[in-house]
């Protein structure tokens, strides 16, 4: 374990002073707060025990309730054979404190092993550390890779000529996907003629511009979301909170857990119930056990309808926090190019 030097826990618990003004990390994982305070508990407990006081205390209680049990006969006999019966005495009292001493030692041991165990994670609650964990106002960097194309041949039956037809003109294969909770975003990728699109938002407004052209301002914060290689779904890569949050109801989910028990990456793999869903066939995630933060990403059987790939993965590059004002458009261009805003869409 880490220095507590600034844990308010510890501070509380060994010095009986806590104040949150003086912390900068709220205490919310309330696992992590049980387990200090009973691992605190032992450490005190182990602190103030004596091997002396505890042997006196027994002998003394022992020797009491010979006192009040016996007759005055008994007491007499004891009185003529006071030392065998000091002998016993601390020999039956050795053998208890003994005893006493194993039985709170296992009792330590078991409180710990039950505590400090892992609990056993559900699907259902590996999915809500999933989302909880991409909500939260973290900046992540996803490279983004195609891992399938659709073949011409095997496209579906019931597209029509024009969508059989269709190529996108945008290629997600190695494009940048940087997040930073469920409303900051910014999408960095490759037009097929060599120049580059870029799309963001910033939590008060989206925006998109290519290389050479203006900077489109929207109100809207989902303007700028569509329009991907895929994009038949409703959600787009740039929107993994929403992605995760439709597991709920639209998918069946399982959790898989790996050979190595050490390895703190689970897979969370989720079948599309029925195509009344809209959205890729399956999707597998790769997270991390203890904070929920997605390390890989597989979107597979994504909608043909606007062109685009089979299969794309995404997977994680950066933890590291971003410049301020990187989710904003200003961060991305010199300044000189022309803006147009857009209000609210219908």
């Amino acid at each position: 374990m880490t220095s507590n030097e600034h844990d308010p826990l510890s501070d509380w618990l060994d010095a009986g002073d806590f104040s949150e003004d003086s912390t900068d990390k709220p205490l919310t994982d309330h696992s992590q707060v049980t387990t200090q305070l009973v691992v605190h508990g032992l450490l005190r407990d182990a602190a103030r025990h004596d091997d002396a006081t505890e042997k006196k205390r027994i002998e003394r209680l022992l020797t009491e309730i010979e006192q009040q049990g016996g007759t005055k006969k008994d007491r007499s006999d004891a009185t003529s054979s006071g030392g065998k019966s000091v002998a016993g005495t601390q020999q039956r009292a050795s053998r208890i404190y003994a005893i006493a001493g194993s039985l709170g030692l296992a009792a330590c041991l078991l409180i710990t092993f039950v505590v400090l165990q892992p609990s056993p994670l559900s699907a259902a609650n590996a999915l809500e550390r999933i989302i909880q964990s991409a909500a939260r106002s973290v900046d992540r960097a996803y490279e983004i890779h195609v891992l399938e194309e659709y073949r011409q041949r095997t496209k579906p039956e019931n597209l029509s000529q024009q969508q059989r037809l269709a190529q996108s003109n945008e290629s997600v294969d190695g494009a940048m996907l940087y997040v930073g909770g469920t409303d900051r975003y910014v999408f960095v990728r490759s037009l097929n003629d060599g120049r580059q699109r870029v799309s963001g938002c910033d939590g008060h407004e989206s925006w998109a511009f290519r290389d050479d052209g203006p900077v489109h301002v929207s109100e809207d914060l989902t303007r700028f979301r569509g329009k991907l290689p895929g994009q038949q779904q409703s959600i787009a890569f740039t929107d993994l909170y929403s992605q995760l949050t439709s597991l709920r109801d639209g998918y069946d989910i399982e959790l898989t857990e790996p050979a190595d028990r050490e390895n703190q990456i689970r897979r969370l793999v989720g079948h599309r119930k029925s195509r009344d869903v809209r959205g890729p066939k399956s999707i597998e995630v790769h997270f991390d056990r203890n904070d929920g933060t997605i390390q890989r990403m597989v979107l597979d059987g994504l909608p043909r309808g606007h062109g685009g790939p089979k299969s794309v993965e995404l997977r994680l590059v950066s933890r590291e926090r971003v410049e301020e004002g990187f989710y904003s458009h200003n961060f991305h261009h010199d300044g000189q190019r022309k803006i147009k805003r857009e209000g609210l869409q219908p």
